[in-house]
């Protein structure tokens, strides 16, 4: 009887002692990590040629592609046994993006982390919570000028702080001052955070996440929110808010001072679906992302329409679902593509600079 079971022990620990083998020679080999895919393709330049481009298709980011075949076989191996892989620097369902000088932040919900890639130097790195508290689902993203990184996981209603090397710091709030806690933006000593189910936008000092003051209630008059979602504060400091479920944009004065809106709810361009993220460039344009039209409208001052780019679909400058955006210094854009998993990047011209492009 013990030989038996020794026997059937053998029989059951057999696959994994094989998959663990060929997992020992696939990690022996070197894997080059690829996080961003460039793309040399003139043509994919908004408005289309013969026009003088202003947007232009820079490329993409997404986990590590080169993939051996043994690699590529052993995942699927194991989402047979296991279920889906999640490779560490994959993303699963990105959601916010946040930009500095080298490094890229993407909030990804369906992951529970923050993936940190930094692109000069080809590594990638994750936020996965604080130690004792995983996160949940984190959703907002912004970093400040120390590099201390900001994250709001609206299930655990908190806003979560770690340093530049990833070191928890602080939390703050709670059930009681957060709903759902969402877009995040900072502005000097200042935290700005959407709170989308309490249909205001709250701000806090960043140090110590002191509660300074509020703005917005449910509604539909200037200055009133239905389910805001993101938040973005231009060079100008303008606080421009996604109003979501009224289908507009508000923007505001640092203390929550209602100055204009514009959009309107339709399904032809210039209105709005599904609007949520939101950005403004160097020179005032603003950018929205709508992931119901799959693409990325984009309004002067008073809300007039100028440009649109993407469409739906997986290829280069298409969209499936897109959320969150980023403009950095340099007028780069950053999208997430949340159901295409990746975040995709795209350069504003200036004019001299698309005269040149032309």
């Amino acid at each position: 009887m013990r030989r038996f079971h020794n026997k059937i022990r053998y029989i059951t620990a057999f696959p994994l002692l094989l998959i663990c083998s060929i997992m020992s020679c696939v990690s022996s080999e070197s894997t080059k990590l690829s996080f961003f895919e460039s793309s040399n393709e003139s043509h994919l330049q908004w408005p289309p040629p013969p026009q003088t481009p202003r947007i232009l298709f820079i490329g993409s980011i997404k986990g590590s592609s080169d993939r051996s075949e043994n690699e590529l076989f052993m995942k699927k191996a194991l989402t047979r046994i296991f279920g889906e892989e999640k490779t560490p620097s994959s993303m699963l369902r990105p959601y916010g993006v946040f930009a500095d000088t080298d490094r890229v932040y993407v909030t990804d919900p369906g992951m529970g982390r923050l993936h940190v890639i930094n692109l000069q130097q080809n590594k990638y790195v994750s936020v996965e919570g604080s130690g004792d508290e995983e996160l949940v689902s984190p959703i907002g993203i912004a970093v400040d000028d120390r590099g201390d990184i900001y994250i709001s996981d609206s299930v655990l209603q908190h806003v979560f702080v770690f340093d530049k090397e990833r070191r928890y710091l602080r939390k703050f709030g709670s059930s009681d001052l957060f709903k759902r806690p969402a877009g995040l933006a900072l502005d000097g000593n200042r935290l700005y955070v959407v709170d989308t189910h309490g249909h205001r936008v709250i701000v806090l000092s960043k140090e110590k996440g002191n509660f300074l003051f509020s703005f917005g209630k449910n509604g539909i008059e200037n200055g009133n929110f239905n389910y805001p979602t993101n938040i973005y504060i231009s060079n100008e400091k303008l606080i421009y808010v996604t109003d979501s479920m009224n289908f507009r944009i508000q923007i505001f004065d640092q203390d929550g001072g209602f100055r204009s809106s514009f959009g309107k709810l339709g399904d032809s361009s210039g209105n709005l679906s599904k609007p949520k993220g939101i950005a403004v460039d160097s020179e005032g344009h603003i950018y929205v992302v709508d992931s119901h039209f799959d693409n990325v409208q984009i309004f002067d001052r008073n809300g007039n329409l100028l440009l649109v780019f993407g469409s739906s679909g997986n290829g280069k400058g298409e969209f499936m679902l897109p959320a969150g955006i980023y403009i950095d210094k340099l007028d780069r854009i950053y999208v997430a593509d949340s159901y295409n998993k990746r975040i995709q990047v795209f350069q504003y011209l200036k004019e001299k600079s698309a005269e040149i492009a032309k």
